[in-house]
């Protein structure tokens, strides 16, 4: 068996795909498996998934019908025979030392879980000037669920991703991607692998990350993006629960509230919203409002955070024609 199993679950990636394998096998930690997830899709990324693997032992594909990427991803863990498992996106690109960084972190640390930072390259692999990266005190050794301050406080996305990752495979003995969720397929998972177990974080960049005009997670907003309120109203269900956390269920609560707002608004400037987005929001609402006393008596909530989240809950057009209303004097002012 591999040390490593890498899954690259794939579609529409034909550009890109023979880079980011390029990358995995010029890896200088050479004991792994590279599972390709061919997801049903239909511009010929089948046939190249089977030519690449004719290149290569340790690549192996799974051919299967679309079913989105969560269901992917979990094809890829079902076929995964390595101790530990790692996710590379299939049009991203690692550092040479990637994999043995992180497996020599886990193997010294006794820790099941490594992470490194991230550099954002574009559609050419030119590298920008930003990345996905942790606040210094969150570096070193920690409890695995303290990252999610990161995530309710500053909305960071380095603890939210699987990709940036090595993980020991039995944190999945139980663990799969929830496949109704088209976004936070992978974020989904976070807080089930977090739970009770340390990890080791490190802001060396060693993944980089393709951003692309037309991916999935640059598209304008529809209903699907209501996923991440799932998502977020999630880990305030989670942390409630959890004794020894309570600051960070407090914060889960803030950032619930925060999200929903923007995603409101979002919704509201992108035009006329469908049926389906109005009926989204209004089963989302539900939860808000039994949220409310405990968005109210937050110490993470702003005091006209709490009006609004009141005005919200009563009449969320009228709170959203109120702050149009006052963007538009403010803009006036300004100019």
């Amino acid at each position: 068996m591999p040390a490593i199993s890498i899954i690259t679950t794939v579609y529409d990636a034909k550009d890109y795909l023979p880079l980011t394998v390029q990358s995995i096998l010029a890896q200088s930690f050479a004991d792994f498996e590279l599972i390709l997830v061919e997801d049903g899709s239909p511009n010929g990324c089948g046939e190249l998934c089977d030519e690449l693997a004719r290149t290569d032992p340790r690549i192996r594909v799974v051919h299967k019908k679309n079913g989105g990427p969560a269901s992917a991803a979990n094809a890829g863990l079902d076929a995964a025979t390595g101790d530990y498992i790692s996710y590379v996106d299939s049009d991203d690109l690692l550092h040479p030392d990637f994999l043995k960084t992180l497996y020599n972190t886990v193997k010294e640390s006794g820790c099941p879980l490594a992470a490194c930072g991230a550099v954002c390259i574009d559609e050419k692999g030119n590298f920008l000037k930003r990345g996905v990266t942790l606040p210094e005190e969150f570096l070193g050794r920690h409890d695995a669920l303290e990252q999610f301050l990161d995530v309710f406080k500053n909305g960071g996305m380095y603890s939210m991703v699987t990709w940036n990752k090595l993980y020991d495979a039995r944190l999945f003995a139980n663990v799969r991607h929830d496949e109704t969720m088209f976004y936070g397929d992978d974020a989904n998972i976070m807080d089930k692998i977090y739970d009770g177990n340390e990890i080791v974080l490190s802001n060396e960049p060693l993944y980089y990350y393709r951003t692309r005009t037309g991916s999935m997670t640059a598209l304008a907003f529809s209903a699907k993006r209501l996923d991440d309120l799932r998502l977020y109203g999630g880990w305030v269900d989670f942390f409630a629960g959890k004794p020894g956390y309570e600051d960070l269920s407090a914060w889960a609560v803030a950032r619930y509230w925060q999200v929903f707002y923007l995603f409101y608004v979002h919704a509201n400037l992108a035009g006329p919203m469908p049926a389906e987005l109005k009926q989204g929001f209004a089963a989302h609402k539900k939860k808000l409002n039994k949220l409310l006393p405990r968005i109210l008596s937050n110490p993470h909530v702003p005091g006209f955070e709490k009006f609004r989240a009141v005005l919200f809950c009563v009449s969320p057009a009228l709170c959203y024609k109120l702050a149009a209303a006052r963007g538009k004097m403010d803009r006036e002012k300004e100019a």
